[in-house]
């Protein structure tokens, strides 16, 4: 091989890499802002008249809400690379409390974006909304906004737990197990329960029209070092079924803090080229006003 194929080569591998770390940036549902952008994420009208933001009677109603380890304002911020390049950073927000169906709700997004360098080959602008029931902690509503390339993709589902519907904005309607989740609230939900090792845990999901069951398996307890810091965690996995770069390929191992907070640390998954880790750089727990 020459040293001008040798080149190709290497430029093919970086720009197929570069191509399967934005797809991640989406699969993750985990995913990014800057500082600067995500300080600049505030709570947006509700965009139907069914919508209210509830965040003012928070501290007078807050004694029905389940017990849950967030509170409004906590967001997390990480990095995402692949194979020891950096591809982006991710964003994960619990943005304020709003009413859907006339159930109080947690409204949690989250933002993935593609970095500069890999904009340049792939370009990734998505955005994903949950709104968790405050008291049963199961999904309402789910929303994700996808921009990758070319491709451009606007999703809104309505879960009618009293029914089991999930009801897509284009009218279509699919049955759905009792107490189902979306694949944003799944992991919130998983956050709020006690995670003993080895033990396996079975949640109802739905995206994109099919219901599947999320399986996570608790591992272990480790110390891990990531930008934002020193945790001891524990180490789950999550089995994913949802669309997406993983599918049934490969594995994913999920660190959350090992403390009634369950932070988000870190991700590692094998992909058919290299690897991906993503690592908490910052976090706040709770919003904090201005003194």
């Amino acid at each position: 091989m020459t040293r001008h194929q040798a080149r190709g080569c290497t430029g093919r591998r970086l720009l197929l890499g570069c191509a399967l770390l934005a797809f991640l940036l989406s699969s993750l549902l985990m995913v990014p802002l800057r500082r600067d952008r995500a300080e600049a994420l505030e709570p947006t009208p509700p965009s139907n008249p069914d919508t209210v933001d509830l965040t003012p009677y928070l501290t007078q109603r807050e004694a029905r809400h389940a017990k849950v380890p967030w509170k409004i304002g906590e967001y997390f911020q990480f990095s995402i690379d692949w194979s020891g390049l950096n591809g982006g950073n991710a964003l994960m927000q619990v943005q304020n409390m709003q009413t859907v169906d006339g159930r109080r709700t947690w409204r949690i997004v989250t933002k993935a974006e593609s970095n500069s360098f890999v904009s340049k080959f792939y370009k990734v602008r998505d955005r994903a909304e949950s709104f968790v029931d405050a008291e049963s902690l199961y999904t309402r509503r789910f929303e994700k906004h996808i921009r990758e390339g070319s491709y451009k993709k606007d999703l809104s589902v309505r879960f009618d737990q009293e029914n089991r519907k999930a009801i897509y904005q284009d009218g279509k309607s699919y049955e759905v197990a009792p107490q189902v989740q979306d694949v944003l609230s799944a992991f919130y939900y998983v956050r709020t329960l006690p995670l003993p090792d080895g033990a396996t845990i079975v949640i109802p999901t739905h995206d994109n029209e099919k219901t599947y069951d999320m399986v996570v398996n608790v591992i272990r307890r480790e110390r891990v070092e990531v930008p934002a810091g020193k945790f001891d965690c524990v180490l789950v996995e999550p089995v994913l079924k949802s669309e997406g770069i993983f599918k049934s390929r490969g594995q994913m191992y999920v660190w959350l803090s090992d403390d009634e907070r369950r932070i988000p640390v870190q991700v590692k998954s094998k992909v058919p080229i290299g690897s991906i880790s993503v690592s908490l750089t910052d976090m706040r727990l709770a919003f904090v006003g201005k003194r």
